[in-house]
């Protein structure tokens, strides 16, 4: 027998040979793009199957088909993908450009993507290009600035390092923090504002407590280097955001880095130098006796006093404002990366430093990073990612905004008549200032507050092909990360300052240590199948658990030796630490469905819990998310030529967003009774369970295409409830207890809508002119009350506009008193609409001109800082007529809303850049084969500002912080450090 079957085995693997020949066949081929460069890296694979393959270097490729399947699909990030017939011989596919981003990926799941051009949602996506390509913004959330349809962004701050505070689709909380969360290459990561003391009692005494919300300082995304970002995608309301449940109901942020690309090679160089300048300065009102006489003397002043000032200055004035912003900052920003690699192992390592000083004297900020991103496949059945990114910045950035201890410099200046010479005397003393507590020049020079951080972001994603079959693949991912920082803020007053002389204990310090740990864990399986050859399925089932854990202390010495700066040997030490850990673990279910991109489904279900519900640590609330898109037009042939896409969507999503961590916990009080230590119960009680407040939103949509998806329109409406809101919740006196710390009391709604229109008008050899319209609105309402009607704590200045929660409108309105003393709603902080307008041009082929506009209209403000002026009498229109016949600047300071709630809208040009690209031919001839590309140009950022809004900028918002109970305090402008333009030149050479 087995001689018999020695005999046949031969025999029949002859007649098999063919039968497989016939079965399978080797296809090869090139992938190029417009002009005819290889394009190494791009994915070939068998439509209907599991089979793919990716360009070598020089673009070429052999792939097997299987029986029955002729078809190719080709991509390449970046470009319009292709379906091809493959034929005997040599396959050439030149892809194009994708202008409109349609075959861009976006993420629909925590294992999974979707081409855009599929997707259900509404997702904002900005590339590379549009995020640093026109201008270099110094931070990722400064970048963002007008690209984002449905998002609110302001500045606390207009100190150098950011403070920027980003809301998507409306208020998303009342009580806690309407941030997104921010996902950087998978990794959940920390955008906490850290207190520095700088608005504490013994410092500019914004609060008079030891620790407080008013600090202006930086967020933490500022620390990550834009040049290193290759896309952000934005996920505005939960339809979209559910698949991070618990931790999304303010929408997410999720930034990928750039990863190297296979082939030689390359390393580019890009040098930016700059400039920077205040953007808008006030101005003072003149002075003469009969001001004088009429206001009763100048701001703290007896007319007699005032007098004697004006008249010894001999008509002389100074313009504290040019003499405090009226530097010119210098930018430097080196950037410099290395990628390359071959269809195993790629690479990307990149590191920068930036450097910018002030409009300010000594204040600036400085950021050093560097990063390595290594891509490496085993084999077929094995691949890794790693990222790791270390960064140290540094910021300087004084003391504005709010004061009561008339150190802060706009709020001081804001109350000194300009005739005073308050410039540092040649023996280096400073004058005192008469009717104040304070010298400003002598706290630029003198006073400080700074802040250094170090930060490691380390993340890795480890693939195993369980089953990787002709039709279907299983694939387990594991993905981890920790972002780990420290930041050190320090600040100080010397104890010979003028306002020091009326302290008790004189100088202060305080050096302050945050650290915050964030780590996160991921596994989960991933099934993808075709059934038939034109339906696609995804079954994903992910395990997950992230760890917040923040500890925060300070020491603080007041009564400090001439020159010390060591709070240990203070005659008044405080000391304090807090310290914050939550834990979320969820399991994430979700089946996805293509019916050869005809139509898309997906449906998911997320469970979380979390130590941040009290005593429900145990219990798993569950988020549900479903979505179809259907492209009318791959149904058939019944479309007309123009019309290149007609895909009407719809989705739904829940999230949520846990309370803050001590709104669960109520802590005795420690109290001294005659020497001896004690405690008493607190006035403020946690509840023992507190389940989240939920978002619940519906979203639809269409997207057109026109002409080849040269002119593409996205029009999207949503409605975001938010269900049992959180809201601090009053008792009856009897329980000796004053309220809860927080309680559901309520719903509310937001509802919008976003339209993107986009088009390239000119495509011509010499002249190309794609430009782009984004419009959106948002209307917010509180739609169910338990409680009374209650101002917010620290939304606004009493009569000077606050915010309420009252059913029926809308919670960032502002409240304040009409002339007889009646409560009143008066305006919306939010805008009516905000619009963008952006231009690219390419002219000669070798230049490029671009630009971004941008409006927001009918948002408003609350203006302190024209109050302090006009109670100071230096609004630069004081002196005017009235409608009662006194100076405008007595008239306004009546104490109704009305006179400093302004209309805040702006016509904005954010980005203007003008480059020219050499010639290959001319670096050929200059350099050989040695440098591959020159690009150099210049840029502006915020170089015009249109609007009639009284303030140093119409976008600034002091209160509000990105951490919690920040939500309602957006749009106070109390005295801020002025805003800047920035300009820029710029060089890249690629080698």
């Amino acid at each position: 027998m087995r001689k018999f079957a020695g005999k046949l085995f031969p025999v029949l693997l002859g007649l098999a040979l063919p039968l497989l020949a016939a079965a399978q066949q080797a296809v090869r081929g090139k992938v190029l793009d417009a002009s005819g460069n290889p394009l190494a890296g791009a994915t070939v694979s068998v439509k209907g199957t599991k089979i793919s393959v990716q360009t070598d270097a020089g673009g070429n490729f052999t792939i097997t088909l299987p029986q029955q399947y002729s078809r190719l699909d080709v991509s390449y990030v970046g470009f319009v993908g292709q379906t091809i017939t493959a034929v005997q011989g040599e396959n050439v596919i030149a892809l194009r450009e994708d202008e409109k981003g349609l075959s861009e990926v976006v993420v629909t799941g925590l294992s999974s993507s979707i081409k855009r051009s599929n997707a259900a949602n509404s997702v904002a996506r900005i590339g590379a290009r549009e995020l640093t390509g026109s201008t270099r913004p110094p931070t990722i959330d400064g970048a963002m600035s007008g690209k984002v349809a449905g998002a609110q962004i302001s500045a606390n701050t207009g100190a150098p390092g950011g403070g920027l505070s980003i809301r998507l689709r409306g208020v998303s909380t009342v009580a806690g923090s309407s941030e997104p969360l921010y996902v950087i290459d998978g990794v959940i990561v920390n955008n906490d504002q850290f207190a520095t003391g700088a608005g504490t009692r013994a410092f500019n005494g914004a609060t008079s407590a030891n620790a407080g919300s008013q600090d202006q300082a930086p967020n933490r995304i500022s620390d990550i280097n834009p040049a290193d970002i290759e896309s952000i995608e934005v996920l505005k309301g939960p339809s979209a955001s559910a698949i991070y449940g618990s931790r999304a109901g303010a929408g997410v942020i999720v930034i990928n880095t750039k990863r190297g690309k296979s082939g030689k090679t390359r390393i580019n160089v890009n040098q930016d130098l700059g400039f920077t300048k205040a953007s808008n300065l006030l101005g003072s009102s003149d002075w003469n006796p009969e001001k004088i006489a009429a206001y009763g003397g100048a701001y703290n002043l007896s007319e007699e006093e005032a007098l004697e000032l004006y008249n010894a200055a001999g008509g002389k004035t100074w313009d504290y404002e040019k003499m405090i912003w009226g530097n010119t900052g210098f930018i430097s920003n080196t950037n410099v990366n290395v990628n390359g690699g071959n269809d195993r192992t790629k690479f990307y390592i990149a590191g920068s430093y930036q450097t910018e000083t002030g409009i300010q004297k000594k204040t600036g900020f400085s950021r050093k990073s560097f990063r390595i991103n290594l891509d490496h496949k085993f084999n077929e059945f094995m691949d890794l990612k790693v990222s790791s990114n270390y960064i140290n910045s540094n910021s300087s950035r004084s003391f504005t905004g709010n004061d009561n201890n008339g150190v802060s410099l706009s709020y001081s200046i804001a109350y000194i008549p300009n005739f005073i010479d308050i410039a540092r005397r040649p023996d280096g003393t400073y004058p005192q200032i008469p009717g104040r507590a304070q010298n400003p020049l002598e706290i630029v020079d003198r006073a400080e507050n700074k802040e250094k951080t170090n930060r490691f972001l380390n993340s890795g994603e480890l693939n195993f092909y369980l089953l990787k079959k002709e039709r279907s693949t299983l694939k387990l991912s594991m993905r981890g990360g920790v972002d780990y920082l420290v930041s050190e803020p320090m600040t100080y007053m010397p104890e010979d300052l003028q306002f020091m002389v009326n302290v008790a204990n004189r100088g202060a310090i305080r050096l302050t240590t945050n650290k915050a740990l964030y780590t996160y864990m991921q596994a989960g399986l991933n099934f993808n199948t075709n059934v038939g050859k034109n339906i696609d399925l995804t079954t994903g089932l992910v395990v997950l658990r992230d760890d917040q854990k923040v500890d925060q202390s300070f020491i603080q010495g007041e009564g400090l030796l001439t020159a010390q700066r060591n709070p240990s040997i203070a005659t008044v030490r405080l000391t304090d630490n807090n310290q914050t850990k939550s834990s979320v673990v969820a399991i994430d279910a979700s089946q996805e469905f293509n019916w050869d991109d005809k139509v898309i489904g997906r449906v998911g279900v997320r469970a979380d819990k979390s130590t941040l519900s009290g005593f429900n640590f145990d219990k798993y609330y569950y988020y549900p998310r479903a979505a179809v898109a259907v492209n009318l037009t791959n149904l058939g042939s019944w479309a007309p030529e123009f019309l290149s896409q007609l895909k009407p969507r719809a989705a739904y999503g829940e999230a949520s967003g846990f309370p803050s961590f001590d709104a669960v916990y109520s802590n005795l009080i420690g109290v001294n009774y005659g020497g001896q230590l004690g405690e008493v119960a607190p006035v403020q009680l946690g509840l023992e369970k507190l389940d989240p407040e939920r978002a619940k939103e519906i979203e639809v949509g269409l997207d057109l295409g026109f002409l080849n998806n040269r002119v593409t329109l996205e029009a999207t409406y949503y409605h975001k409830k938010v269900v049992d809101f959180l809201y601090p919740f009053s008792l009856s006196p009897s329980t000796g207890v004053v309220s809860y710390k927080l309680f559901p009391v309520g719903d509310m709604v937001n509802k919008g809508v976003e339209i993107g229109l986009n088009a390239q008008v000119v495509k011509k050899p010499r002249l190309e002119w794609t430009t782009g319209l984004q419009f959106w609105t948002n209307k917010s309402e509180v739609t169910r009350l338990t409680i009374p009607p209650s101002f917010v704590a620290g939304s606004g200045f009493g009569a000077y506009g606050r915010k309420r929660i009252q059913q029926g409108y809308s919670p960032t309105a502002w409240w304040g008193f009409d002339e007889d003393g009646t409560l009143i709603q008066y305006k919306d902080y939010q805008p009516d609409y905000q619009l963008s307008w952006s231009n690219n041009l390419r002219l000669a082929k070798n230049f490029e001109l671009s630009m971004l506009w941008h409006t927001s209209q009918g948002g408003y403000n609350s203006s302190l800082t024209r109050l302090t002026k006009d109670e100071g009498g230096t609004t630069k229109d004081w002196s005017n007529t009235g409608k009662s016949g006194d100076p405008i600047g007595i008239e306004r300071q009546e104490t109704i809303v009305s006179n400093f709630v302004f209309d805040a809208s702006y016509i904005r040009l954010r980005e203007l850049g003008l480059y020219y690209t050499v010639p290959s031919t001319k670096i050929t001839s200059m350099f050989g084969n040695h440098v591959q590309n020159i690009r150099f140009g210049v840029s502006g950022q915020n170089l015009v500002t249109i609007t009639d809004y009284y303030g140093y900028d119409p976008e600034v918002s002091n209160f509000n912080t990105g951490n919690a109970g920040g939500a309602l305090t957006g749009g106070v402008d109390l005295t801020p450090f002025p805003m800047a333009k920035r300009f820029f030149f710029h060089l890249n050479i690629g080698l």
